[in-house]
């Protein structure tokens, strides 16, 4: 579920009507084959106050990390809006809210319990360059 949450953050660092953008995938600076373009928005990678070699930025906003209520070390917040956790109908503890904009969950195509909406706009799901089933935009 961790990998499936950090592509799903970068998803949300626009606003709503923004959310038909899609998903680019190439390297980063440390090789590692990730989301590189949310849009024409370009994902800046860096480390966190951990040390950990994180996603940073989605265009001009900034992915600020925090402790959450069970104490793990998670982004708090994009571009300004909290991210809220809670749990989700497997008692998976996850991200419910980011701003005013819920996070609901269900089934992908392949069967995989993940993000399914956020704020009524559909998660959608597709194959990378490399064949990686991943998150692919939101709203098309």
């Amino acid at each position: 579920m961790k990998k499936v949450f950090v592509l799903f953050l970068f998803v949300f660092v626009t606003s709503l009507s923004a959310f038909a953008s899609d998903i680019r995938y190439g390297y980063n600076n440390h090789g590692q084959y990730v989301p590189t373009h949310y849009g024409s928005d370009r994902i800046e990678y860096g480390y966190n106050n951990h040390g950990e070699y994180v996603p940073k930025s989605v265009g001009s906003q900034k992915i600020e990390y925090g402790y959450n209520n069970h104490g793990e070390y998670v982004p708090k917040s994009i571009g300004g809006q909290r991210i809220e956790y809670g749990y989700n109908n497997h008692g998976e503890y996850v991200p419910k809210s980011i701003g005013s904009q819920r996070i609901e969950y269900g089934y992908n195509n392949h069967g995989e319990y993940v993000p399914k909406s956020i704020g009524g706009q559909s998660v959608n799901y597709g194959y990378n360059n490399h064949g990686q089933y991943v998150i692919k935009g939101i709203g098309k």
